[in-house]
């Protein structure tokens, strides 16, 4: 199983696991995005996703294929940093997740119909739990509910919330969508449709953990790292969603962001991303990671996309939706780089990122993480703290460039977005 170590076998199954997608096509342009209930998935195999999808569904003519993952702890390791060494991972398996997935996007393409679209979104702070300093939190959930044309039926919803799907914790080993799953369960159950459900910008580390959530009925504190708690903390998201939409729906002050009408524009960027993380080289090298391709000058191929929505009437964006690959820090979307930098910090006198969320300038704002690639943490340049002296006093880093492709990920990625929305 993928997270909190190596060698943690599961032992059964308590829920399924998924490839779930949405295609959305607005005149002659069109995206799919097919989101996978593991903790990540490398762009090598994000490519054959998509030359699986032309060879044996040449019927989707989506004209961009986005592949993102859930992040959750509770799904097999198909990357190889949590499987013990002599131990291969099973070709067998990965290819039956690439299929799936092709299979989904082509499912998706093969119902679509006439749609239109709202957004809802909500604030739950108290949802999330910043375990690294300096204390940052993207607390927004956002919602997309696609509805028939007639507005009788939901096709789809996509959530957007940033909290690693790791509330089941270390002792778990059963396989779990973990609360995502819960999740979508419950928008299923209230509006009907398929549910997908995408990470935010949940490195930092957010995460459930530590909310110390309350049963509403019996006011007694909910068992944390059980079942319960994952089912507990997923209807608590998607009941906040719930209540959000039909507050705007019904006439409240923010509007839900109807949309029957509108301008959609797709752009993406190759990446040619420096990977200086010893760990992962070394388990490149001795075949413990899955094989990918690294360049001469020591760089991983990787991706960042863009997404916008503007109504038919144009203006500012409805609905920017980012495609991060890795785990992005919530600093790098809100802003809140520490400024001026903690003495301790690695790389002194860096200028920090531009933030990626003012960038994207539009009323309602989805940062898909770990989505084309999995490079791991992508933290402030400005805040890597890798050697002593370490930042804000402490005798030890804290977690996170360890399982970073390196410091110089952040400025690769935020200067591509950058340039997506500098073009005309």
């Amino acid at each position: 199983m993928a997270g909190f170590g190596q060698g943690r076998d599961a032992t059964g199954v308590h829920d399924d696991l998924y490839a779930r997608a949405l295609v959305v096509e607005a005149g002659e342009v069109s995206f799919a995005l097919v989101a996978l209930d593991l903790i990540g998935f490398f762009h090598d195999d994000v490519e054959r996703i998509r030359q699986e999808i032309a060879a044996r569904h040449p019927e989707v003519q989506a004209g961009y294929v986005g592949v993102c993952s859930t992040h959750t702890h509770a799904g097999p390791d198909l990357i190889g940093l949590w499987t013990p060494a002599g131990v291969p991972l099973d070709p067998d398996y990965v290819a039956r997740v690439r299929s799936e997935a092709a299979d989904a996007v082509a499912e998706a393409w093969r119902v679509r119909r006439r749609a239109r679209l709202s957004f809802a979104s909500v604030p739950l702070p108290e949802l999330v739990h910043d375990s690294r300093l300096p204390e940052v939190v993207d607390p927004t959930a956002v919602l997309m509910k696609v509805d028939s044309e007639d507005g009788r039926d939901t096709i789809a919803t996509l959530v957007n919330f940033a909290s690693h799907p790791e509330s089941l914790g270390r002792g778990n080993t059963l396989l779990s969508s973990d609360y995502p799953g819960a999740t979508r369960r419950a928008l299923e159950d209230e509006f009907g449709g398929v549910a997908v459900f995408t990470s935010g910008a949940l490195g930092g580390l957010l995460t459930p953990l530590g909310v110390g959530l309350t049963d509403p009925v019996s006011g007694e504190t909910v068992p944390e790292k059980s079942f319960t708690m994952m089912q507990a903390y997923g209807e608590r998201l998607a009941r906040a969603l719930i209540a959000a939409w039909r507050a705007a729906a019904g006439g409240a002050a923010t509007k839900p962001s109807f949309v029957d009408r509108a301008d959609l524009d797709v752009r993406a960027k190759g990446l040619r991303v420096p990977l200086e993380n010893p760990r992962f080289l070394r388990g490149l090298a001795e075949g413990r990671i899955r094989p990918r391709e690294v360049g001469d000058d020591g760089t991983l191929a990787s991706e960042a996309a863009l997404v916008t929505l503007r109504g038919a009437e144009g203006g500012e964006p409805l609905a920017r939706l980012a495609c991060v690959p890795g785990e992005i820090y919530p600093e790098l979307v809100l802003g809140g780089i520490q400024t001026p930098q903690d003495p301790g910090a690695d790389f002194q006198g860096t200028p920090p990122e531009p933030p990626l969320g003012p960038m994207l300038g539009s009323r309602h704002r989805l940062v898909v993480s770990l989505c084309n690639d999995e490079l791991g943490y992508i933290i402030p340049m400005s805040e890597w703290d890798e050697k002593p002296p370490f930042a804000y006093g402490r005798d030890s880093p804290q977690y996170g460039e360890m399982n970073s492709a390196g410091p110089r990920v952040a400025p690769v990625v935020l200067r591509a977005f950058e340039d997506l929305l500098g073009r005309p």
